[in-house]
């Protein structure tokens, strides 16, 4: 006699390891731009610039230079997610052996993983939308407000550096440098000059440096996951960030001349989950409002590509 298996399925322990999540972009450009909060709908960003005319010394009063008072406004997006998730439907799955005793589903029963997962979309979300935004030509997330990218776009005045039709392995070096040479001269020894690029662009760069032995690079810049370094010989830094990613272009400004406006800061951070008895289901609100400008479009250095 012998055992006769035809109606099973070969066993797969579908339990056994804990869910995985996939890692993320995060939220990085908002460690090194200016963050506004406070803002519900719309803010305004106070310059004040003074234009001084020194003249000979001697006796009496002569009115001369200007100090003007101007404003940028910031206009922040009311964004949104809603998720429902029916905890009975899980019954049918492995998903059960995680599940408390009774019929009465209340809980999800990969809570923690799943707020982790939500956290961690959230800040790709953030990061993406911080560049990429585009409500004209955008699509999905990426229509829900104005990033960076549109912003500065749109703005009069800003600097062309590199002009390049295509940055590649053998030109970036240069490019970089004519991104730099074009500085403003008033933001030319600012202590915070950041060139935005995306994390393959990063890399592009990084491994142009290193194959032309222009200095002696030993990676300890991207030791930590960083993707931060200085252009040999300048104060600026080069930071490579996540929204950047499959972009073409490339953005030179001080981090205090870029702006985030959003009402609550920890918003982002934030999300409710609940059990709805009236829906016999659990769900998830979250909610931010989102912004972004720039100061001195002037103080600005983009690529053309």
């Amino acid at each position: 006699m012998s055992l006769n298996l035809a109606g099973l399925s070969t066993y797969t322990d579908e339990a056994k390891n804990d869910l995985i999540r996939a890692s993320l972009l995060k939220a990085r450009t908002i460690e090194f731009i200016t963050v506004q909060p406070g803002i519900k709908s719309s803010a305004a960003i106070n310059i004040l610039t003074s234009s001084p005319i020194w003249t000979a010394g001697g006796c009496g009063f002569t009115n001369s230079g200007t100090t003007s008072l101007t404003q940028r406004n910031i206009t922040v997006c009311d964004v949104k997610k809603n998720e429902s998730l029916c905890v009975n439907d899980l019954e049918a799955y492995w998903v059960q052996t995680r599940m408390n005793p009774g019929s009465y589903n209340e809980n999800l029963p990969f809570e923690q993983v799943y707020s982790e997962e939500v956290a961690g979309q959230t800040a790709k979300f953030i990061e993406q939308l911080t560049w990429q935004g585009n409500v004209s030509t955008g699509s999905g997330n990426l229509a829900l407000c104005d990033g960076l990218l549109t912003t500065i776009d749109g703005a009069a005045g800003v600097v062309t550096g590199s002009t390049a039709s295509a940055i590649t392995a053998s030109n970036i070096i240069d490019e970089v440098d004519s991104m730099v040479v074009a500085i403003p001269a008033d933001a030319v020894d600012s202590e915070d000059l950041l060139l935005f690029m995306g994390n393959d662009r990063y890399r592009t760069y990084a491994k142009a440096l290193r194959d032309a032995n222009l200095f002696h690079y030993d990676g300890k810049e991207d030791q930590l996951g960083r993707f931060e370094m200085y252009v040999p010989g300048t104060n600026v830094k080069v930071v490579g960030v996540g929204g950047l990613n499959n972009q073409s272009k490339m953005i030179l400004a001080e981090g205090s001349n870029l702006f985030m406006g959003t009402d609550l800061l920890s918003d982002a951070e934030a999300f409710r989950i609940f059990y709805s008895e009236d829906n016999d289901e659990v769900r998830v609100i979250q909610k931010m409002k989102v912004g972004f400008q720039v100061a001195f479009p002037a103080r600005i250095v983009t690529s053309l590509n």
